[in-house]
């Protein structure tokens, strides 16, 4: 657990317990019996005898959080030992903490946040016992009690909020675009896959959805087609366009290869632990992101139990993931038996390269410069003139999945014994071949209709998505033109100012009084006199420089670029693809950092004026900004954050609108 978990998990509830018997040590007992006529100086009976009880109840609140998060990292701890040993008893461990862990996570958020109102309200009593009621006192009780009640709000929503994200870590639907084909529509596919669920003694899939891009998989959580039906049990994706490049024994392996996943002890592991696991990080996140716009009280209370769950979550990552490469070589060896080791390494090999020549057609396509009522025959028409494959960068890849984590190539195909010889590279570069493709569109009954309808479907989605888009970016367009004039303020000009005046005086004082004192000669006299000299010289020369830089606006923000009197030409802001700001005491720096391949204006100023430093190797320009900035003609005060969020709008704007140019 890193420190930053630590603290919150555990240092939270220790600090809250000590404080909470600090104000029981602050309770006086004689003082809880006596009673006090009230409104006069004195102790209250009431609010001392609900001191002792709220101080109490903030150790017993503090300890209930401590122990609680001291039960999850056991409980933790403890369920990623045992499910190192095997995936079912990963299976086992992970149900027993999909039960306990949300109850934990309450009771820690729960017994923090009521620790926190505790210690606020015995701090209300404690107020209340200092004498005669003062207009400050009855501002700082209400003040703390509208804390309170904050607090209290926030700590009840999340706790419903916790209730309702997570569910119990229940499966997400799968948002796939394709289309869900019956027998009618393939029944060449269907046939077949029977027969090779059958050779590999696997479950036969309840759906196959038909797609263009992602590889193939299987799932059993429940797939939302886009603006179609949602599926229930097993589903079978197959990518045309991967299938239109791949022979019959090869797409056999792969789809062994998934099919290997709904047979033996793996199928408990897909059905019922896949799904359940994948949502897990979903609702983690959710609740992250819904509580992180709390103040910093309400995140001190929700802090600890986010950090829990997080930490949880990266525990038993790390082991699913082995578990899960240990299923995808389990799998692999399903594939092999369903078809050849040779087939599937052959597969596996072609499927990267395939991921490799896919990438400029679809980006032609994705730009709306690709005009085709099929993208699965432009495809493969496109790749058919690329002649052979490049295989060889394949090796050290792992191929992408949507649900597993899949060893290297390299180390797939060792598993399966087949040697990375020529044969094997020549047959998984050979070029595009007429017969892989009509053997694709025999599975369907009208491959081309089917075809069609997916890329038409995906076409309209890119027309769509580049409406958006073009909206977006005239939004943007359309902000950020009036020019904004930046100025340094001239804090430390007055600052080298009175630093230079004080040091000339010092000098002439200490040298009028060592006349007075005859004391001239004195070496250490004259040392003290020549240091103030040369610091009221040298503090005399910075505020003349400050002087020169605050005469004058520093710059000049306009739409297409910062213009300035120390710059030669203007920077311009579409070629700035990134900004960072910090701070070093009261100095603050502006990184712009450009694009690459263009040339940025030089500094037309010496070092000791200059504000602006350009720096070709980290491709930046700094700007540094002493003592603060004023806008306008007006030289009006700009909080440095304001000058970061319009450089950073005028960024964008920029652009945008050399987007809406290009397009």
């Amino acid at each position: 657990m890193d420190k930053k978990s630590l603290l919150y998990c555990f240092g939270v509830p220790l600090i809250l317990f000590f404080y909470a018997c600090w104000q029981n040590i602050r309770i006086n007992e004689v003082d809880v019996y006596q009673v006090t006529q009230y409104g006069f100086v004195g102790h209250s009976v009431f609010a001392d005898m609900s001191r002792q009880i709220l101080a109490k109840a903030g150790m017993l609140f503090s300890l209930l959080g401590l122990i609680a998060s001291t039960s999850a990292v056991i409980l933790c701890i403890l369920s990623v030992r045992k499910a190192r040993i095997s995936a079912e008893k990963l299976i086992a461990a992970f149900t027993l903490c999909r039960k306990l862990l949300p109850f934990i996570m309450v009771g820690v958020m729960a017994s923090i946040g009521f620790a926190l109102v505790c210690v606020l309200l015995y701090e209300v009593c404690w107020i209340y016992t200092l004498g005669r009621a003062s207009a400050f006192n009855i501002k700082l009780v209400i003040f703390v009690l509208l804390i309170i009640g904050s607090l209290v709000f926030m700590v009840l929503k999340s706790l419903f909020l916790l209730k309702r994200c997570f569910a119990l870590f229940e499966p997400q639907d799968m948002q796939v675009h394709g289309a869900a084909v019956s027998e009618a529509d393939a029944p060449e596919l269907w046939r077949w896959v029977r027969e090779l669920a059958q050779r590999g003694q696997a479950i036969v899939p309840d759906n196959i959805v038909v797609g263009l891009f992602e590889g193939f998989y299987v799932t059993a959580s429940p797939v939302q087609i886009e603006n179609g039906a949602r599926l229930t049990g097993n589903t079978l994706y197959f990518p045309l366009s991967y299938a239109a490049f791949m022979n019959k024994d090869e797409v056999a392996a792969v789809i062994g290869h998934e099919l290997g996943h709904f047979s033996g002890n793996d199928t408990v592991y897909t059905l019922h632990f896949a799904g359940l696991y994948a949502g897990m990080e979903n609702s983690l996140d959710y609740f992250y992101r819904d509580v992180a716009s709390s103040g910093w009280l309400e995140r001190l209370a929700l802090n600890p139990t986010i950090h829990l769950g997080l930490w949880f979550y990266r525990q038993f990552h790390e082991t699913v993931n082995g578990w899960s490469r240990v299923r995808e070589l389990a799998a692999d060896a399903a594939g092999a038996r369903t078809s050849s080791p040779q087939a599937l390494a052959a597969s596996l090999l072609r499927f990267s390269a395939l991921n490799e020549r896919f990438n400029a057609p679809m980006e032609l396509f994705f730009n709306r410069k690709l005009e085709t009522h099929d993208l699965v025959h432009s495809l493969f028409a496109s790749l058919r003139e690329g002649g052979r494959f490049d295989v060889a960068a394949s090796l050290e890849q792992e191929l992408a999945h949507p649900t597993d984590s899949h060893p290297p190539t390299r180390v797939r195909i060792e598993q399966l014994n087949v040697p990375l010889d020529e044969t094997l590279l020549a047959r998984a570069s050979r070029p595009a071949d007429e017969a892989d493709y009509q053997w694709m569109r025999s599975l369907f009954r009208d491959a081309s209709a089917l075809s069609a309808a997916l890329s038409a479907g995906m076409a309209s989605n890119v027309e769509a998505h580049h409406d958006a888009y073009q909206a977006e970016l005239e939004n943007l367009a359309a902000h950020s033109t009036e020019s904004v004039v930046v100025s340094l303020r001239k804090k430390n000009f007055w600052l080298f100012l009175v630093l230079s005046v004080l040091c000339v005086a010092g000098a002439g004082l200490v040298l009028t009084l060592s006349i007075q004192w005859n004391a001239t000669a004195n070496p250490s006299m004259e040392k003290i006199i020549f240091g103030l000299a040369v610091g009221g010289l040298i503090f005399g020369l910075g505020s003349w420089t400050m002087y020169t830089r605050v005469r004058q606006p520093l710059f000049t923000l306009t739409a297409q670029g910062i213009e300035s009197y120390q710059l030669s030409a203007p920077l311009l802001l579409a070629e700035i693809e990134n900004i960072d700001i910090r701070s070093v005491n009261d100095w603050v720096f502006i990184d712009l950092y450009w694009r690459e391949g263009y040339q940025p204006p030089t500094c037309t100023v010496g070092r000791l004026f200059r504000n602006f430093v350009v720096d070709p190797k980290k491709r930046k320009v700094v700007i540094s900004l002493p003592g603060g900035v004023l806008k306008g003609a007006q030289r009006e005060k700009m909080p440095i954050e304001e000058l970061y969020v319009a450089l950073h709008e005028y960024i964008q704007a920029a652009w945008a609108r050399r987007e809406l140019s290009h397009s």
